[in-house]
């Protein structure tokens, strides 16, 4: 029997990297769930069951707080054998008007900087051990860009540029990186961006997501998506079968990009 995987996700307190987080502890692997908040992070172990998970309070934005993490880690299991980078924000359909500094910055700061955290903190344990799976959640948001926010829309375009650069940096040391990017999904991205954003975002409640018509128009499967789609490729994309994929974007939306 293999060794269980050590996997870390970020962001792991609800939605999808609480169903990537069930997934990967349905293999059997050692679970490290990140999170703002450790009320959620409570939910999701509980949620979880078993030994093999263990939770950890992280402001991705620090990126001190970071490195300890993936320190404990090594330290734990000897190694990190995938990364699911999915802490993130949404601005909901905040225009340059709506989008203040402050609020650029915390987008910018959580979606785009705090990958970049956490990678970076991972990345030398991955290439010491010559393997890794480096996985980034975007958004179609990266490519299109109705209905959601300024600040959102420019975080998701960025990441699909680092996980380019990802792929070259580190797919010479047996480390692939790539990027999943959802369309409309059945999460509770509103509630827990509302409680970290608080009023700098006008309203959340905005966009495809909300409106039927929209989903009609735009997304040929004529629905949302669920936690559990994404979680499904994410999967794939940390198993031996997905060794070959580097810096690819592979959306999950229902056929958006299409339209």
């Amino acid at each position: 029997m293999s060794k269980p995987r050590s996997v870390i996700i970020t962001g792991a307190g609800s939605g999808i990297g609480a169903a990537v987080a069930e997934v990967f502890a349905a293999a059997g692997d050692r679970i490290y769930l990140a999170d703002l908040s450790a009320e959620r992070l409570r939910a999701t172990a509980t949620a979880l069951g078993g030994t093999s998970v263990s939770t950890h309070e992280v402001d991705v934005t620090d990126a001190v707080a970071v490195e300890a993490l993936a320190e404990e880690v090594v330290a734990d299991h000897g190694g990190i054998d995938v990364l699911v980078s999915n802490a993130g924000v949404f601005d909901g359909a905040a225009s340059i008007r709506d989008t203040t500094a402050e609020l650029w910055e915390k987008v910018i700061g959580i979606n785009l900087t705090g990958t970049f955290n956490v990678v970076k903190a991972v990345s030398e344990q991955m290439i010491a051990q010559r393997s890794g799976r480096v996985i980034s959640i975007g958004s179609i948001a990266g490519q299109r860009a109705m209905p959601d926010g300024v600040a959102y829309c420019a975080s998701k375009a960025a990441l699909e540029g680092l996980v380019r650069r990802l792929a070259y940096d580190l797919g010479g040391h047996g480390v692939t990186a790539n990027l999943v990017a959802p369309g409309v999904v059945r999460t509770g991205i509103r509630a827990t961006s509302e409680e970290i954003l608080g009023n700098l975002v006008p309203d959340t409640n905005v966009g495809v997501g909300t409106s039927t018509d929209l989903m009609d128009l735009l997304i040929p499967a004529r629905r949302g998506g669920e936690p559990a789609e994404i979680a499904a490729t994410v999967f794939f994309l940390a198993s031996t079968g997905a060794a070959y994929i580097n810096g690819e974007v592979i959306h999950v939306d229902g056929g958006w990009i299409a339209s």
